[in-house]
């Protein structure tokens, strides 16, 4: 455990890529392999194992009243010294004296515990059994891993490149194994071992989604006659897997969402065999119709869902791949696939075929009217030759997405941006005219090119009449215009709205800031959104809050 939390220190003091996984790589080819399963899981912030639908039930009470125990030093000092540093690791760094004692191989005994512990004093009894066996390095990762703070700089891809180095390996091969083995641990072993080819999906582990591109990032032109049209849906990208009539339910982000959805739970228990689909949670109507992704917003982030949201906001799984059909399927091409997914008894989204006999722009014109007419936010075009690419972002899958409208806007903060852009102010905050002032619909931080960005940091640092730190406020001369793909109703901005992905068009030289656009045109667009049903009216008490009535 000690080697781990070194070389969790060096990694945490070095900012070059290359460093971070020569260091990484050093550690993992010194660890047995059930060292090496455990310490893969707690550099990417898992203490248990992936496939492990539990939770250790840690949260902040339970993790400083521990810490109090076991350092002497009162609750309230704990709070103060993990505000002081940024999270309680690091507070935990300073306060605990003793030498550690904790090795990597006693970690998941420990873990395991408190996981099946459901008395709180019990979890807390054997938090400081835990935190008496690690001494400060130790403690800090185990504080940051065990409250979701791990934030050390190593992301999968850093993680992935660390195994190759490490054990010899095409990262390529890396990659493809990471995208179907969801825990750290077992890739590490397959990595070892030679073994990545031997990476399957499994029903009930969530593996990588295949993402889509955005045409406009696609130079291949669109082959027509190998590819088919189906509505881009607005809803939770969700991943179903049933296993011996057990229903498990992953998002995007891989992380479960079954008690989110009960009601697609109970549609799909009907399975006789394992199946594994890709597909979209959407809010709909009484008679069916897509609602916008804001009608879901309640539904979102709940343990348990009550019979009145169920009955405010019902929901459907609308299925449009299918990755597992009792055998593996994501290396068949997609009309397979597709096959497969139509014979099942589940809700599919529909999907049209392009005419090679007519201009591809003339047919995505025609289907992007009618997808939209329908409720939904763009198009998806498919490759129907193409495998199931887990975890890629190619020309397969391609999705065709419109400017809702543009605005033209003036900035009125700007921020330092990040990694390569450190040293510029590339992230602008921007408003309407409401009146005589200026209210915040938005910020962006995409859409112009690296020159473009160091000219505008000139400017803007000409027009700073305060700083604190990496934001700047400043002068509302500078106009751009800004393209979105909707309207949100927002607490957050003084207008009452916030732009849905917006984008940098260009800056308006030729615009000063009284030619902005005011806050009525924005209630105008929200208004034509009602009006077309993709977007709905907030509950009466929420557009109180909004305006301070």
């Amino acid at each position: 455990m000690h080697r781990l939390a070194s070389t969790l220190d060096a990694v945490r003091a070095t900012r070059g890529k290359k460093a971070k996984v020569r260091l990484l790589a050093e550690l993992w080819r010194t660890l047995e392999d059930d060292e090496l399963a455990v310490a893969s899981r707690l550099v990417l912030g898992h203490v248990l194992p992936a496939s492990d639908p539990r939770t250790t039930g840690v949260g902040w009470a339970i993790a400083c009243a521990a810490a109090a125990a076991v350092t002497g030093h009162p609750e309230k000092h704990i709070g103060l010294k993990s505000r002081e540093l940024g999270d309680f690791g690091d507070a935990l760094a300073q306060l605990i004296t003793h030498r550690g004692a904790l090795t990597l191989r006693e970690l998941p005994a420990f873990v395991d515990a408190l996981a099946q512990a459901e008395d709180r004093a019990l979890k807390q009894r054997l938090l400081e059994d835990l935190l008496r066996r690690t001494g400060p390095a130790e403690a800090r990762y185990l504080g940051k891993a065990l409250l979701g703070e791990l934030r050390i700089g190593v992301a999968h891809g850093l993680f992935e490149e660390s195994l190759a180095v490490a054990f010899g390996r095409p990262l390529g091969q890396v990659h493809r194994a990471a995208a179907l083995t969801h825990d750290p641990g077992d890739l590490a072993l397959l990595a070892k071992h030679d073994r990545l080819a031997q990476a399957r999906l499994t029903p009930g582990r969530v593996v990588a989604f295949m993402l889509a591109s955005p045409t406009e990032d696609v130079r291949t032109p669109v082959d027509p006659a190998l590819t088919i049209i189906e509505d881009k849906l607005d809803g939770v990208r969700t991943q179903a897997h049933v296993t011996g009539g057990v229903v498990r339910l992953f998002a995007r982000g891989q992380d479960e969402v079954t008690s989110t959805f009960p009601e697609v739970v109970e549609a799909l228990r009907r399975f006789t065999r394992d199946v594994v689909l890709d597909g979209e949670v959407l809010a709909v109507t009484p008679d069916g119709r897509a609602r916008p992704f804001q009608a879901l917003q309640g539904r979102l982030g709940r343990r348990q869902v009550s019979e009145r949201a169920r009955r405010n906001t019902p929901v459907q799984f609308i299925a449009y791949d299918c990755l597992y059909d009792g055998e593996s399927l994501v290396d068949r091409p997609f009309l397979e696939r597709r096959a497969r997914l139509e014979r099942l008894p589940v809700l599919v989204n529909p999907l049209r075929p392009m005419d090679p006999t007519r201009p591809v722009a003339e047919q995505l014109d025609a289907e992007f009217t009618a997808a939209r007419g329908r409720g939904h936010e763009g198009l998806m075009l498919k490759r129907v030759d193409a495998p199931y690419e887990a975890g890629a972002r190619g020309s397969a899958w391609r999705k065709v997405k419109r400017a809702f409208a543009t605005l033209d806007v003036v900035i009125t903060r700007a921020e330092r941006g990040h990694g390569r852009r450190a040293g510029v102010l590339s992230d602008y905050t921007f408003a309407v005219w409401k009146g005589d002032a200026l209210v915040d619909v938005g910020k962006a931080y995409s859409g112009l090119t690296d020159l473009e960005i160091v000219a505008l940091t000139t400017q803007l640092q000409s027009l700073t009449v305060e700083q604190q730190g990496p934001f700047h406020v400043v002068r509302p001369e500078v106009v751009l215009e800004i393209a979105f793909d909707g309207l949100q109703r927002s607490t957050r901005h003084e207008s009452g709205f916030a732009l849905r992905f917006p984008r940098i068009v260009r800056v308006r030289h030729d615009k000063r800031a009284g030619d902005a656009d005011r806050l009525e045109t924005v209630t105008n667009l929200w208004n034509a959104q009602l009006a077309t049903g993709h977007r709905e009216q907030p509950p009466a008490r929420a557009q109180l809050s909004l305006f301070g009535d």
